[in-house]
């Protein structure tokens, strides 16, 4: 994969073996972070130690970035000690980082090994339309009357057409409950459940799904492959928890907004 400035993304990994050498493998993650922090200093490379930024929508926080090496507008490095290999979050992660930076190069690094690992990801931002309301309602036929899907559709359409895709869930989370409130929607996340079963009350837990207008139950998934079965019996649980009428899965992934209703009291057809 060829990467822009690369004299750069070498330089750091370069910077990044002298100091798996240094300090070897296994101790905890700021150690590795600090002594890389000071060696690109010196080297004159400029940077970012974990800066903060927050995303804001409507005048919210919808989320906040924190990534541990940003050369602004060139690159920005994630640094982890692992057991295994890097997993798909780790990816995730930094792609986050990437679309929020609006840089297309990253690279993570793994100092927990014999000798360093690291991989090199390039990051493209997905394009893709606006999808018409009419879209994310189709399976409602009787969904235009039906105020809060409605209110879900247009913050959905809001969402996508402002930041598009690219995000992780918890940053789609944040942005729909921003969108839903500016319009007049009542709109929650985490909310407590009782569970109950075998006729006694078992506990207390957190759907972490939106609930909107104590109607809808919306469960947001991001960089998902599909939306899987799952998945939908999932929401069903929080449908019932929730004594909600209705359930949505939204799946932002790579290249298209992936969704699905489940339950809908109102219409039987909903699966």
């Amino acid at each position: 994969m060829i990467f822009m400035n690369d004299q750069l993304s070498y330089a750091a990994i370069g910077k990044a073996m002298e100091v798996h050498r240094e300090l070897g493998p296994g101790l905890d993650e700021r150690f590795y972070h600090e002594l890389l922090s000071r060696k690109l200093t010196a080297s004159g490379l400029e940077h970012l130690s974990r800066p903060r930024r927050e995303l804001m929508h409507r005048g919210l926080l919808a989320d906040v970035f924190e990534a541990d090496l940003v050369f602004e507008h060139r690159l920005i490095a994630e640094l982890k000690c692992l057991t295994g290999g890097f997993g798909g979050e780790h990816f995730l992660q930094l792609v986050c980082y990437l679309k929020f930076w609006r840089i297309r190069a990253g690279l993570l690094f793994d100092f927990g090994k014999e000798s360093l690992i690291h991989r090199r990801v390039e990051f493209t931002e997905p394009q893709y339309e606006a999808p018409a309301l009419d879209l994310l309602l189709v399976e409602l036929p009787h969904a235009d009357r039906n105020k809060s899907a409605a209110q879900v559709g247009e913050a959905v359409r809001a969402v996508i057409h402002g930041y598009g895709l690219g995000y992780r869930d918890t940053t789609y989370v944040g942005l729909l409950l921003a969108e839903l409130g500016a319009n007049q929607a009542e709109s929650t996340f985490n909310n407590i459940a009782d569970v109950c079963g075998g006729g006694a009350l078992l506990g207390q837990t957190a759907c972490p799904c939106l609930l909107v207008n104590k109607q809808i139950a919306v469960r947001v998934l991001a960089l998902r492959r599909s939306i899987t079965a799952a998945d939908v019996a999932v929401v069903r649980t929080y449908l019932k928890l929730l004594n909600a009428s209705c359930g949505l899965i939204l799946n932002f992934n790579r290249t298209e907004l992936n969704f699905r209703w489940v339950g809908c009291k109102w219409n039987q057809n909903a699966q």
